[in-house]
């Protein structure tokens, strides 16, 4: 039985300037059907392989056996995808508006986002998936350049200042998608809240994704580079999110930013599946 055959034309999914927050919903929720046919197939499998075998001794069928456990683990990845599929709205990923601050993304949706990623991690590490590490790289690295000010792009009281997208796309060519997804996933959910003091180094992509005030964002040069990317890539993907910019066409610059972080989480999710 091939299960990546089933699913293969269903990965690949890349977010483009023109993709909408509920077309990357749309892609978990194909994602998720597909995890539900592999789950019917796998029970076909199974009652063949009991053609023949008396009732009483169908338990002991390790076939039977090996199916139940991977429709277990199916049957929850498809849950955890299908909540997936409905965080996002009508705007496009990555979404900001030419000189005009970000706006933070809907609380609740943002907490539904951070069940079904944890849930998929904790599904997949349960069935022998390795759990990613957190990336421990600051904004600033090491006695570099200090990228700190590219949290701005997550502010929601003012416009992002110029260069601030450039700083924020630096910050994600420090991180892998792994590292993001792993980021968010050792989050709380109680961390889905604004954030009304100085950023610190325990500061989480949930609450980056929610934002606040810029100079608060970027106020630490020892913020972690995966926390505010992870952040980026969910103020992209989930309902109401909206990324500041700077004028003169500088909502392309933080929209491409967006897409990149969102782009980045979906292929580790996609790995992780």
């Amino acid at each position: 039985y091939s299960f990546l055959e089933l699913v293969s034309d269903t990965l690949g999914f890349t977010a483009k300037s023109t993709t909408k927050k509920e077309d990357v919903g749309g892609y978990f929720n194909s994602l998720g059907g597909k995890l539900g046919e592999a789950s019917n197939e796998l029970e076909q499998v199974a009652k063949n392989s009991e053609a023949g075998i008396e009732k009483n001794d169908a338990s002991k069928n390790p076939i039977r056996s090996a199916v139940n456990a991977a429709k277990k683990t199916l049957e929850a990845l498809k849950g955890y995808l299908d909540s997936l599929g409905t965080v996002g709205d009508s705007n496009p990923v990555g979404w900001a508006s030419n000189n005009a601050q970000g706006a933070a993304v809907d609380e609740a949706e943002l907490k539904k986002a951070y069940k079904a990623l944890k849930g998929i991690m904790d599904t997949a590490e349960g069935a022998g998936v390795a759990r990613p590490e957190v990336g421990n790289i600051a904004v600033k690295v090491g006695n570099g350049t200090d990228n700190k000010d590219g949290a701005k792009i997550l502010a929601t009281d003012g416009a992002a200042a110029v260069g601030d997208a450039g700083k924020a796309a630096a910050i994600l060519t420090t991180v892998s998608g792994k590292e993001m997804l792993a980021s968010i996933v050792n989050s709380t959910e109680d961390k889905a809240v604004k954030i009304t003091g100085n950023v610190t180094v325990e500061t989480t992509p949930l609450e980056f994704a929610v934002g606040g005030n810029g100079a608060h964002l970027s106020q630490n040069a020892n913020s972690k580079a995966a926390a505010v990317a992870g952040g980026i890539a969910l103020r992209s993907l989930v309902k109401g999110g909206k990324l500041a910019a700077n004028n003169n066409d500088d909502d392309k610059a933080s929209q491409g930013v967006g897409i990149t972080a969102a782009n980045k989480l979906l292929v580790a999710v996609e790995d992780i599946i």
